[in-house]
């Protein structure tokens, strides 16, 4: 079913291992970005952690990923092959 975005959510019995999310959207006709994050939990002192974010960048053709763990941020990474994102588009992530 359609969300509205933002959406904030819960997932059913938690994360486990063999466990998939798939997001659907469509890209807006003149996009910029747009994010997904993966909180554990909902606290914002201290904030919960960011299991993965993934953040679309079409001015530079990035997909960049990262992780936050009791407040430290990981390495981003952005290298892909190709940027698969197309603006007025239906994605699948």
């Amino acid at each position: 079913p359609f969300q509205i975005v933002p959406f904030c959510g819960h997932i059913k019995g938690g994360m486990r291992p063999g466990k998939k999310i798939l997001v659907m959207g469509i890209v807006d006709l003149n996009p910029e970005s747009f994010g997904i994050s993966l909180t554990c939990g909902e606290s914002e002192d201290p904030p919960a952690d960011v299991a993965i974010e993934l953040k679309a960048v079409f001015t530079e053709r990035q997909f960049v990923r990262n992780s936050c763990v009791a407040g430290e941020w990981g390495e981003e990474q952005s290298s892909i092959p190709y940027f698969p994102f197309i603006p007025d588009q239906p994605f699948r992530v």
